[in-house]
């Protein structure tokens, strides 16, 4: 937050309040002087749902106690804008560290860098809110499932994305360096559910009329493409 605020650093010891677009106050965080507190338990709470020991000082693990860590994420992302322990800056720290927790599961953690659900915060951005609201008013449940269905959309859109690359590689060797396989190059660079017109071939191609036709469906029967609703259309299908 380092010259994006007035107060860089440490706990708020101002109140504030968040307002709606007409300057009403939507959510009154804890005073100030409360933060401190709330944050210790906090982080009491995330130590135990991490490791299943009461303390540090305790080496016993107590399976019961330990959370996933996407449930420990979407619990954090709250707590933090509930808390609101900083004068400024809460919202991305809030979709920052929940985001780091949450990748403290092994599968996650490997996909660090493609994973993010705050695109479809932005999608869904009044159920974000709404539902942020509900947990700040004692019920988290309608927040941690619309957390986790951003979650799983990030999540299909990269496992999607994988089989796609995974596809477009074996098409590349199976089609050689014939007219089909520049085509396909084509097709490649749109997504799936595009339609286009085989007039696109026409316009690029140094091919007969007979040579695209063919080749058009030689990739029909490949599955990457399908008949569109108009004649001469067709969909990108690579990965569905």
């Amino acid at each position: 937050m380092k010259d994006l605020t007035g107060y860089p650093e440490g706990y708020r010891q101002i109140p504030v309040a968040l307002q709606d677009g007409d300057g009403n106050i939507s959510y009154q965080p804890p005073a100030f002087n409360q933060a401190p507190h709330l944050m210790n338990a906090f982080f009491s709470w995330l130590y135990t749902s991490v490791t299943g020991c009461m303390s540090a000082y305790d080496s016993e693990i107590i399976q019961e106690k330990k959370l996933h860590p996407l449930l420990i994420s979407g619990i954090t992302h709250h707590l933090i804008g509930y808390v609101h322990p900083f004068p400024d800056g809460n919202g991305r720290t809030a979709r920052a560290y929940s985001t780091l927790v949450g990748l403290i599961h092994n599968d996650l953690s490997k996909i660090k860098d493609a994973f993010s659900v705050e695109e479809y915060f932005d999608k869904r951005i009044e159920d974000y809110y709404d539902t942020l609201m509900m947990a700040t008013q004692g019920d988290l449940k309608p927040f941690l499932i619309f957390y986790l269905e951003c979650v799983n959309a990030s999540l299909t859109r990269v496992l999607n994305e994988l089989q796609r690359y995974d596809k477009i590689k074996y098409m590349r060797e199976i089609l050689g360096k014939s007219h089909a396989r520049t085509m396909f190059e084509l097709i490649a660079r749109m997504e799936d559910g595009e339609v286009f017109h085989r007039q696109l071939f026409d316009d690029t191609l140094d091919a007969s009329s007979s040579s695209i036709a063919k080749n058009l469906s030689k990739l029909k029967d490949l599955g990457v493409i399908k008949p569109g609703e108009n004649r001469g259309e067709y969909m990108i299908s690579i990965v569905d």
